[in-house]
C-alpha cells in the first residue's frame, strides 16, 4: 500500500499542531545591510578607507559586518537576524560606518539611523551617513519583519 499519495496520506497545516490547535509564534527582524554608497570622507592618507559597519538595534550592537579592503563603494549583502522587545516597527536603528586599521584604533567614518515606525517602506532603503553634520555617503538596507513558529 502506498504511503504518499494515497488517501489516507495527512495534510499538515503551517501554524497548528497535530490536533489542529493552533501554536505560538513570535516576530523576528531579518535586517540585510546591501552596500555602502560614495563614501566621501577619508580617513586614510593613502588610499581608501578599509569600510566596515557595527549595526545597533535599540542602542544594542547585533553584529558588524566584515571589512572590505580600500573603497569608498561596495556590495556587502550581510544578514542580521535578531527579536526586538515588544513590535519590531518600533525597533530604531542606527549604523556606525568605520575604516578598519591595521595599526591603531579603527576610525568613525560617520553614522546614521533608521526608525522604521515612519516608513511607508522597508526596502532598499538609503540610510544617510553624516560626520559632524555633514553627508558623507549612505548605506542601502533592507529591514524585514517575520513571524515564525515556537517549537
Amino acid at each position: 500500500m502506498p504511503l504518499f499519495g494515497s488517501k489516507k496520506e495527512k495534510k499538515a497545516k503551517v501554524g497548528v499542531d497535530a490536533g489542529g490547535a493552533p501554536v505560538e509564534t513570535t516576530k523576528i527582524i531579518e535586517l540585510y545591510v546591501d552596500s555602502i554608497n560614495n563614501i566621501t570622507r577619508k580617513t586614510d592618507v593613502v588610499g581608501e578607507i578599509d569600510p566596515y559597519v557595527i549595526v545597533y538595534a535599540n542602542d544594542i550592537v547585533v553584529g558588524k559586518t566584515k571589512p572590505v579592503n580600500n573603497t569608498n563603494s561596495v556590495v556587502i549583502n550581510e544578514l542580521f537576524v535578531f527579536k526586538s522587545k515588544g513590535d519590531p516597527i518600533t525597533t530604531k536603528l542606527r549604523f556606525e560606518l568605520m575604516d578598519k586599521d591595521d595599526i591603531g584604533d579603527d576610525d568613525e567614518v560617520g553614522s546614521g539611523g533608521f526608525n522604521p515606525a515612519v516608513e511607508e517602506s522597508l526596502d532598499n532603503q538609503l540610510v544617510h551617513l553624516k560626520y559632524k553634520g555633514k553627508d558623507i555617503g549612505s548605506l542601502s538596507i533592507t529591514m524585514k519583519i517575520k513571524e515564525i513558529l515556537l517549537v
